[in-house]
């Protein structure tokens, strides 16, 4: 090998050469949140439109059979190959480490942090350019909680001290960090990092757009939609139950996690009932309370239900089930509007035009100030603020859904016009080196 991976044994891999260079995506984080989900399609969506000559491979963390099989369809021209890297830098397959010894430039997905740290900072040793594509970096999460206000008046102060060495190398030695949010940017900026090019550059969610129609069809029938005439509502608790999801025995944090999260469990749903209960009252339209994430489907069904006012709960359908992330883009493409407790739903609903409004909890990250970012700053609250400005918020959309969708279309087409940006100084990094061998690890 000459470029710096080490092969791993077994029959080699090797690349047809291209004109183009070769991007490698590491990317899907976790198959239990459709946002998470929609991060790899999304980046894959603005590379292959914005750099068209680049052969594109994907390198996953976690995959499922559904989410391969969308990506397929989706993206026939894509490889997707699996396997890890050792400490020593060698590569657990021979497809990753052919994939590995083409690629031209290494991007790290959008994503909660610098998720990927140990393999980019292998792939750092080749010499060869990476970076950030759409990241958010919480320095005080979850140590830390409160509103974007107070984060951000926190971060400011932090300085050098918010990150460890590794990652402050990682960090350093990047040819761009695209940061989701102004905070995030801010921070980073303050580190006074000599390399890369940081700036603002969105979650690849908003690039987001596979659809699923038939499911979609099916699911609008069985709970009586008409398009156009329901509203989408996304509930979350404070912190993820993760324990339960991945079988896990849970530690003693994830027990005073549980009882935080049973402690206002009552009080966030409750915001989000109140705005269920404005728009059937309002409009005598359904409403349909879906899963961002997997463990979100019992939640849903166990707050919504005799709680809800008489008059209002036989509009209310709760969706039984995990849904994928194509059929869920469908179903908020087709509503009038969606609230969510989730920070990827609005911008799902975004990518599709639909009006969306986010609450934020105090326990999410600093990534919910990329509403504002976006330029809908008005439909951004805070739970602490309680349901009056959610309420306000979709009354807003409601009084006038056309100026509404007009408004979400303009700020997905600033998205686009930013990712394109991006996707092209990715391509910029990656040309002048294509074909350029770099020296193996440890030379």
């Amino acid at each position: 090998m000459q470029r710096g991976i080490s092969e791993p044994e077994g029959a080699s891999v090797t690349y047809p050469a291209t004109n183009g260079p070769t991007i490698l995506l590491r990317s899907s984080w976790q198959t239990p949140n459709i946002g998470d989900v929609a991060h790899t399609p999304g980046a894959l969506r603005a590379l292959a439109r914005y750099a068209p000559d680049a052969r594109l491979v994907l390198w996953p963390v976690a995959i499922g059979a559904r989410e391969r099989t969308m990506l397929a369809a989706a993206f026939p021209q894509v490889d997707v190959v699996d396997g890890e890297l050792r400490p020593d830098g060698s590569a657990t397959t021979p497809e990753l480490a052919a994939a590995l010894d083409a690629a031209d430039v290494l991007v790290h997905g959008s994503g909660p942090s610098v998720v990927a740290a140990d393999d980019v900072r292998v792939w750092a040793a080749t010499g060869r350019p990476y970076g950030f594509f759409g990241i958010s970096v919480d320095p005080l999460n979850p140590m830390f909680t409160g509103t974007l206000d107070e984060i951000e008046t926190m971060v400011r102060s932090l300085g050098r001290g918010g990150v460890d060495d590794h990652q402050l190398a990682v960090l350093d030695g990047a040819a761009f960090v695209y940061c989701r949010d102004s905070v995030t940017e801010v921070f980073l900026r303050s580190l006074g990092l000599t390399g890369p090019a940081v700036a603002f550059g969105p979650d690849a969610t908003v690039a987001f757009d596979l659809l699923d129609e038939e499911a979609a069809a099916a699911t609008k029938a069985r709970h009586g939609l008409v398009d156009g005439e329901y509203l989408c509502a996304v509930p979350r608790l404070r912190w993820t139950p993760y324990f339960r999801i991945r079988g896990e025995v849970p530690s003693p944090l994830d027990f005073r996690r549980t009882a935080y999260n049973e402690l206002w469990a009552d009080h966030d749903l409750g915001v989000l009932a109140a705005a269920m209960v404005a728009y059937v009252r309002r409009t005598g339209h359904p409403v349909l309370v879906a899963p961002e994430m997997s463990y979100a489907v019992e939640l849903a069904e166990r707050h919504f239900g005799d709680a809800l006012p008489a008059d209002v709960r036989p509009y209310v359908r709760v969706l039984d089930r995990f849904w994928s992330a194509p059929e869920a883009m469908t179903v908020y493409r087709d509503a009038q509007a969606v609230v969510s407790l989730e920070c990827h739903s609005p911008l799902m609903a975004l990518s599709q035009g639909t009006p969306a409004v986010y609450v934020r909890q105090p326990t999410d990250t600093l990534k919910g100030r990329m509403f504002a970012d976006l330029g809908v700053a008005h439909r951004g609250t805070e739970i602490g603020d309680g349901p009056v400005p959610v309420v306000t918020a979709l009354q807003r959309i409601l009084d006038d859904p056309v100026a509404a969708r007009a408004e979400t279309a303009a700020v997905r087409e600033r998205a686009h016009d930013r990712l394109r940006g991006m996707a092209e100084h990715v391509l910029a990094c990656a040309a002048p080196l294509t074909r350029r061998t770099a020296p193996p690890l440890g030379t």
